[in-house]
């Protein structure tokens, strides 16, 4: 049975999985209180699918991007499960959990993190059979900077053209201040998931550890190092990926 363990923002969850899929699951606004209520949780976890800690065979957890604190609990918590257990760590990156969400979305998707101070965690992907696959690297951009890069994400590779009225899907952690960003910048093309499809699932996390899990793709719990800031910052306007 896997573990996984996801606090990498306020928003922490956990779940329980296995070959029948998800066990248990828990999903809470942690507010930067993650420290206090983590091992709470995984036992009330256990508790609720009446599974005791030497059934876990993998731990799962967040990799980030995310908050310090927060990726620094759950990474320290899982790694300290794997060595007492003795059992393999697979680390699943955040925006990869958040995608993973919507893998029949048609549309091209841009998850997103709440990065704090008006900024947001971005990262493209496209969705195809129930996968997702990450096109372009992450940025770090404010609400402007996001109504740019998905203008440039769509724009037509032909110069001198207007962009193509190309719908774009965005997922994760949008706030009013983003959501409003968005549709008066983007109008119809943005397609912006609900409030509930936005929640952060630690069962998306599980299902992607599981998969590496069972092709044996571990971690070095040693040397593993959560992802804090892996791109440079960027205000504004800022060169995006094609979708």
């Amino acid at each position: 049975m896997l573990l996984a363990i996801d606090t990498a923002t306020r928003t922490a969850g956990l779940a329980l999985y296995d070959e029948e899929g998800v066990q248990a699951e828990l999903t809470w606004r942690s507010r930067q209180n993650h420290t206090v209520e983590l091992m709470n949780q995984i036992v009330h976890l256990l508790n609720l699918a009446r599974a005791g800690k030497h059934e876990l065979t993998v731990i799962g957890v967040s990799l980030g991007p995310g908050s310090f604190t927060g990726l620094r609990v759950g990474m320290s918590v899982a790694k300290g499960l794997a060595f007492g257990c003795d059992i393999p760590l697979v680390a699943i990156p955040t925006l990869d959990s958040v995608a993973k969400a919507h893998a029949f979305q048609t549309l091209p998707i841009l998850a997103v993190l709440a990065a704090g101070r008006g900024r947001y965690s971005v990262a493209p992907y496209h969705a195809l059979r129930g996968k997702v696959e990450r096109v372009a690297e992450y940025a770090l951009v404010d609400s402007s900077g996001m109504v740019e890069l998905a203008k440039q994400a769509t724009a037509s590779s032909q110069p001198g053209t207007q962009a193509r009225a190309r719908r774009l899907f965005f997922c994760g952690e949008i706030d009013a201040p983003l959501k409003e960003a968005l549709v008066k910048g983007l109008g119809p093309r943005a397609c912006i998931a609900s409030p509930a499809a936005n929640l952060r699932r630690a069962g998306f996390l599980a299902e992607l550890a599981w998969e590496r899990y069972r092709r044996e793709e571990f971690d070095n719990p040693e040397t593993l190092a959560p992802t804090y800031m892996p791109y440079a910052s960027v205000e504004g306007a800022t060169a995006g990926p094609r979708l």
